[in-house]
């Protein structure tokens, strides 16, 4: 699939892990972005302590979550729309959230990773889905803590206490909250139903 993109670099790959994907991120110019999975690899990997989880795929699947970086927005949604594939209407107005399927798509085409764990962390890191796992509710919650726009998110402290308790209420602490002061205007079919899903599971676990 990247073959199609002729302005994307693909490095020759050593087999050492690290050193692959971030060759990945910085021979295309996003050296920024590859600070930030960084930083959410750090975050996830914290998490994976807090949890019992794998710390290996929940380093593995931070570090790939944003490497669709590299493609041009419209060029993802032309993809999307020429394969005939799903596309969301929140996708189709803001092709950029196109870039957690692709990322996946990356990971699994060029990385030749197919644990079914990361590649569903990676797909739904932006919108999570109903019914998640372990692991794609820490990336998911990793991705939002390690903030990328600068400062401190004002969801922050929110859900690093909710954090404390559960993934879960982790992230359904963001997710009400990005809704409840509309920092959404076009929410994800996926991200709807996550909201949905936690609601209802939170629920019933208090019950």
């Amino acid at each position: 699939m990247l073959k199609l993109f002729d302005y994307i670099n693909i490095p020759r790959l050593t087999n050492d892990f690290k050193t692959d994907i971030k060759k990945m991120y910085v021979q295309n110019n996003k050296q920024n972005v590859f600070e930030h999975v960084e930083n959410v690899a750090a975050m996830n990997v914290e998490i994976a302590n807090m949890f019992g989880l794998d710390i290996n795929l929940c380093e593995v699947s931070a570090y790939c979550h944003d490497i669709a970086a590299i493609i041009r927005p419209i060029d993802m949604l032309n993809y999307v729309k020429d394969q005939n594939l799903y596309l969301d209407a929140s996708e189709e107005q803001h092709p950029f959230l196109l870039h957690q399927r692709f990322s996946a798509m990356i990971t699994k085409e060029i990385f030749k990773i197919n644990d079914e764990k990361i590649l569903s962390a990676i797909m739904h890191h932006t919108t999570l889905k109903a019914n998640p796992s372990r692991y794609d509710m820490a990336l998911f919650v990793a991705d939002k803590l390690a903030w990328d726009q600068g400062g401190t998110p004002p969801f922050y402290q929110i859900v690093k206490n909710s954090l404390n308790e559960s993934l879960d209420l982790a992230s359904l602490a963001y997710i009400d909250f990005i809704f409840t002061n509309n920092m959404i205007l076009s929410p994800h079919k996926w991200l709807s139903d996550a909201y949905q899903w936690l609601k209802e599971y939170v629920l019933h676990n208090k019950s």
